[in-house]
Parts: structure tokens; sequence; C-alpha cells
């Protein structure tokens, strides 16, 4: 340590030059402004003691050998939430908020037990019939404990994880045909004589397999009455804390034109004169000119299921399934129900909608019999 009297622009000062030091950190200070020699010395020592405390501010700031659940947590997050859609850490917080923080948030990382872990595990397993998908969101934390030297083996590499239930009584997917005539006779003959917009979105939904966040986000501008088409160019976002957004389309297939039927595009045109929300970047379906909320669809379809029995156990998601399936039925190929639904691959057409595959399996299976062999 070196203490000495300097000239400044101000007058004469004294000024400290030395290394704090402590058994894992090695710091120059120089620090000048003391009135004498003595205090300038006892400054010194006094930060020496603090930082051999690991309190001074001079001491550098290092990722503690260990963290809580919760800890690592809020270390991962200020980085992933840079990595994806505001849409995509919504979800990804309501998992940790509801399934992992809950159970585990307090709990030091060395201190996950593998039995402990089973547990959770065979419980998770027992109440979501996804549940790989929701643990895999803990076990990645766990992966970068691992990284970080926090432990030495990820305790998931313990454990046995539980196949997946299959769901029993499968809720009804889609409507078939008689069951679609019933719902668009109930919309066209009756709803649209209560609630128009609700009534429009619904059909424009049924008849494009549209899905709720690209109904949401369409304006005026995307509408071609003219030629008969609906561009898809963006979607509602669900943000965090509740709010919406508009952003990209799920996917670049995603981002689509769809031919619409004259009758659907006549409804359309009869909406855009009722509402007084009409401009070119105003939106189709909104409430006061703001976009609705992603739920109000589905409580509309629920209101229609309620009140007139058809459509009963769908959601706006099993509109598209409908779509899908009659569009099958009607001749269309999976191909073309892929680019008109916007999926990114065929093969998430025939995983999605694998019940009308196997019906033309079974169909198939019975084209020899009908030989009389």
């Amino acid at each position: 340590m070196k203490v000495q009297q300097i000239e400044t622009s101000k007058g004469k000062t004294w000024e400290v030059d030395g290394y704090l030091i402590n058994s894992g950190q090695r710091v120059r200070v120089k620090k000048r402004g003391f009135d004498s020699k003595q205090s300038a010395r006892q400054w010194f020592n006094n930060e020496s003691v603090l930082f051999e405390n690991g309190e001074s501010r001079y001491n550098k700031k290092t990722t503690p050998d260990i963290m809580t659940v919760k800890e690592l947590y809020n270390v991962w997050l200020e980085t992933y939430q840079h990595t994806v859609e505001e849409s995509t850490l919504n979800k990804t917080m309501n998992v940790f908020d509801v399934h992992v923080i809950p159970k585990w948030g307090n709990t030091l990382v060395s201190d996950i037990k593998p039995l402990d872990l089973q547990l959770y595990i065979n419980t998770m397993q027992g109440k979501i019939l996804h549940y790989r998908k929701i643990t895999g969101y803990f076990r990645r934390l766990l992966n970068i404990a691992v990284r970080m030297d926090m432990i030495a083996v990820d305790p998931f590499t313990k454990i046995e994880m539980p196949r997946e239930r299959r769901q029993l009584n499968k809720p009804k997917q889609f409507m078939d045909v008689d069951e679609f005539k019933a719902f668009i006779d109930v919309l066209d003959n009756q709803y649209s004589q209560i609630n128009q917009q609700a009534y429009t979105l619904l059909r424009l939904g049924a008849f494009t397999g549209m899905r709720t966040e690209e109904l949401l986000a369409l304006q005026w501008q995307h509408v071609d009455f003219d030629n008969g088409y609906i561009m898809i160019v963006q979607a509602l976002g669900r943000g965090l804390n509740g709010s919406t957004y508009i952003k990209e389309p799920k996917s670049v297939t995603s981002r689509r034109t769809l031919k619409i039927d004259s009758n659907m595009l006549s409804i359309l045109a009869s909406w855009y004169d009722s509402t007084s929300y009409n401009r070119k970047k105003d939106f189709v379906f909104s409430y006061q000119g703001r976009t609705l909320q992603v739920m109000r669809p589905n409580k509309w379809l629920h209101d229609v299921s309620d009140k007139y029995h058809v459509a009963v156990g769908l959601s706006m998601h099993k509109l598209r399934h409908t779509w899908a399936t009659l569009a099958l039925d009607q001749g269309a190929t999976v191909k073309q129900v892929q680019t008109y639904l916007g999926h990114a691959d065929v093969s998430m057409t025939l995983d999605v909608y694998s019940d009308i595959t196997k019906r033309a399996s079974d169909d198939t299976g019975n084209i020899l019999a009908k030989l009389g062999i």
C-alpha cells in the first residue's frame, strides 16, 4: 500500500494506492480525496476488512456455488427470455409457476434426491397426460446445474420415467357431416340474429379452419372482397400478465392465402357494413377497436353449444379438426389440407387428424372383400 500527497486542480489531497487481498481475489484500488494521510490509511484498512469478509464493493460478484431451484430458474430466465417470443416465454413461465416452483422452489439444487424426484414424477404422470413435456423444463434446469458444477450428476438420470398414460374415452374431436350441417344451420338461422360478430367469426372459423389467433389478428386490409381471398400474415400472441400482442404467424407455412366461398364472403361483407370499425387497419373482430381476448371465441362457441345443443364438447381448435376431416372426406388430398391449414409439414396433418386416416385404412381393408371370393 502506498499513501502520498498529490496536487490536483482543487489543491493538495491525499491518495492511497494498494491491493485488497483475500483467499480468492486480489484487486488493486486507487482512491484520492482524503484530507490527511491518517484518514487515507484508515479507509484502506477498513476496506481491507470488508474485502476479506466479502462485503466490499470491490469484491467481484460471482455466481454462488449452489442455489435453490428458484434462484437457478431466475438466472436461467434472464437469458431464456431473450431467445423466444413473448407468447412462448409466457407458457414456459406458467409451467414453472404452476408445476415446478411450488414444489421445488426453496430446495437447494444439491439437495434434490432421486427418491423425492421419482415420487414427484410419479405424481405428475398420474395427474397430467403429457407430463414429460412439463417435467422436461425441470430437467433442462438441472442440466444447467450440472454444467455450472453445482451438482455432479443430473438426478433425472437416476430415476424411471413412466410411460405417459393413454386417454381413455377420448372426447369427440370433430363433427361429422350431419352435425356440421346442424351447427351451420343454427348459426345462419338463429345465432346470426343474436350476435352478428360472434356469428361471423364462428362461421369463418368453421369454413376455413383458421387458428383462433389468426382470426383475432385479422384486419380488413387482409380481406380481398373483389377476388374472394383472405391473407394470413399475422397472429395474436399471448403476452405476460394477460396481455396480447400482434406477432408473426406460427410458422413460415402459416403465412398463406385462403380462398373464401361466395356465401362466406357475403356474410363478411355484411359484417363490414354493420361494424363501426371497418377501416383498413381495423381488426375484423374487435371490442371497441381493440383485439378480442383469446378465450372470447371459445366462449361464444360454448354459448351456442349450450343454447342450441350443437357442436357439443367442441372448441375452436376442434373446428380445425372438423374442417380437415370433412375436407378429406370430400376428396381433398392430405397435401391440400396441410397447405390450407398452414401446417409446417405433412406429418403434422396426419398426426393431428389420424381419425380420418384410420377410417380410410378401415375402408381400404375391405376393398378385396368386395370381390366376393
